[in-house]
C-alpha cells in the first residue's frame, strides 16, 4: 500500500468492483468487435467500458499524488486514450481494443518497482 496508508474495506470493495466490472465490460466489448457484432449492439458495452474505466482511473489515482507521473498512471492514461480508436474502421478498432487489453494487463501486472517509477523524479516513488 502506498506510503504506508491502509485502505478501508469500502475503498478496497470499490476498487475491486470497478476493476471486475471493467474487465467484464471490456472483455464483452472486445469479443463483440472481434466477432463482428454490429456497433449498435456494442454501444452499451462501449459505454460501460468508458464508465467503469473512469471509475477505475479515479480509484487508482487516489492511491498516490505521484500517480500521474508514475509508469502506472501514464500506462493507464495511454490505455484509456485508446478507446476512441475503437470507433475507427474495423481493422483499426480491433487492433486498438487488443492493444488496450495488452497495455491494461501489462500495466496492472508489472513489478511494483516499474509501476511506481516516476518519469519526473527518475526513481521509484510511493
Amino acid at each position: 500500500m502506498d506510503q504506508g496508508r491502509r485502505y478501508t474495506n469500502a475503498e478496497r470493495i470499490v476498487g475491486i468492483t470497478a476493476r471486475t466490472a471493467h474487465l467484464v465490460a471490456a472483455g464483452t466489448y472486445l469479443g463483440g468487435l472481434l466477432l463482428g457484432v454490429p456497433e449498435e449492439r456494442l454501444r452499451l458495452w462501449r459505454r460501460l467500458v468508458a464508465g467503469t474505466g473512469a471509475a477505475l482511473l479515479a480509484s487508482e489515482a487516489a492511491h498516490s499524488p505521484n500517480w500521474p507521473h508514475q509508469v502506472r498512471g501514464i500506462v493507464a492514461l495511454g490505455h484509456a486514450a485508446l478507446l476512441p480508436a475503437t470507433q475507427a474502421p474495423a481493422p483499426v478498432a480491433k487492433a486498438a481494443a487488443v492493444v488496450a487489453v495488452v497495455t491494461g494487463s501489462l500495466g496492472t501486472h508489472a513489478p511494483k518497482a516499474i509501476r511506481r517509477w516516476s518519469v519526473l523524479e527518475r526513481r521509484e516513488v510511493p
